[in-house]
């Protein structure tokens, strides 16, 4: 078997005891989008990944899938899994410090400028927990190792990877997250009886979330699209209103942010539905976003919407969400 065949023979294979696998597998996944897929095709090297950023992404899963659903990871009610543990301390910290007992996405939460030692804490307790539970366990299938997907020392605070492998899981991210998704819904329909599991695995449950007119953001968006170039075909709209479009889709983010949002032909934002935007269009944007918080400065524009704007660049929320929808 090539490595993406081992990959998802590991996911599809893994025991019901718990989501820990499932958890792993995305976080890896996840990292492995972060690489320029030419510096990968160029390198013949092994590729180190730290137990800290697998940890930070497995946190953030189940914050989001506890915080809002409260699901249940493992099939004994009564002895909830270490990882379930430390989330819900975390949840209760934040909830403490933010004031207010209201479910938020994780990047919406900021929870390491909110309760920056809680956090701290708890990305250490995962780290922990996933060198018990998760790392040289992974591999293992019935009771044999799958041999060349990664190299783990026990109780070590990194493993490697090869480029090969890593770009592998970068073009093939969306049958990896399908794949790992379908296991974990697998998973929580033993473990719960809730409805629509497949949704809250990603975190998308649009019933009773409503969406507002988006009108007022013309007036920023006119700020650096003075000719109203549709951002999605490139060329000009004329002899009819812009349409204000989600560059990531709406029901990934529940949120109407300036930072997210361009100008496009009717026509073009409704062909495009729910389809998420390629990596170059995420790039786009990015320029888009650094350009307009420039000329909103220069403007003297001072409101809550500049401050949104700065954080989403000072942070690469665009990219970093851009990388979770995918998942």
């Amino acid at each position: 078997m090539n490595f993406l065949d081992k990959w998802l023979y590991i996911i599809r294979n893994c025991s019901f005891d718990n989501t820990y696998k499932t958890s792993w597998a995305k976080a890896i996944t996840e990292i492995a989008l972060e690489f320029e897929a030419e510096s990968l095709r160029n390198s013949a090297d092994t590729v180190e990944i730290q137990l800290r950023d697998i940890a930070k992404r497995v946190l953030r899963y189940y914050f989001e899938q506890t915080i809002f659903f409260d699901l249940q990871q493992s099939s004994n009610p009564l002895k909830p899994p270490v990882l379930v543990t430390i989330v819900k301390k975390l949840i209760v910290d934040y909830q403490k410090h933010s004031g207010t007992v209201k479910p938020v996405k994780w990047f919406r939460a900021n929870i390491e400028s909110i309760c920056p030692s809680e956090y701290q804490k708890a990305v250490n307790a995962t780290i922990k927990a996933l060198k018990t539970d998760v790392s040289y366990r992974f591999l293992r299938v019935e009771g044999k190792e799958v041999e060349e997907v990664y190299h783990y020392e026990q109780k070590a605070d990194s493993l490697f990877m090869s480029a090969d492998s890593l770009l592998a899981l970068k073009e093939n991210s969306l049958i990896v997250f399908d794949a790992i998704n379908y296991r974990w819904t697998q998973m929580l329909e033993n473990f719960n009886h809730s409805p629509r599991l497949s949704k809250k695995v990603r975190i998308i449950d649009e019933d009773q979330v409503r969406r507002k007119s988006l009108g007022k953001f013309s007036s920023y968006l006119q700020i650096e699209n003075t000719d109203c170039i549709c951002f999605l075909c490139g060329t000009r709209i004329e002899n009819e209103a812009p349409a204000i479009d989600h560059v990531i889709p709406w029901s990934y983010l529940y949120s109407d942010d300036v930072w997210n949002l361009v100008f496009a032909h009717q026509s073009c934002n409704s062909s495009k539905s729910n389809v998420i935007p390629s990596e170059n269009m995420i790039e786009r944007l990015d320029e888009r976003n650094k350009t307009l918080l420039q000329r909103m400065k220069e403007q003297g524009k001072l409101d809550k919407h500049v401050s949104e704007l700065q954080l989403a660049v000072d942070s690469n929320l665009v990219r970093k969400f851009w990388i979770a929808c995918q998942g």
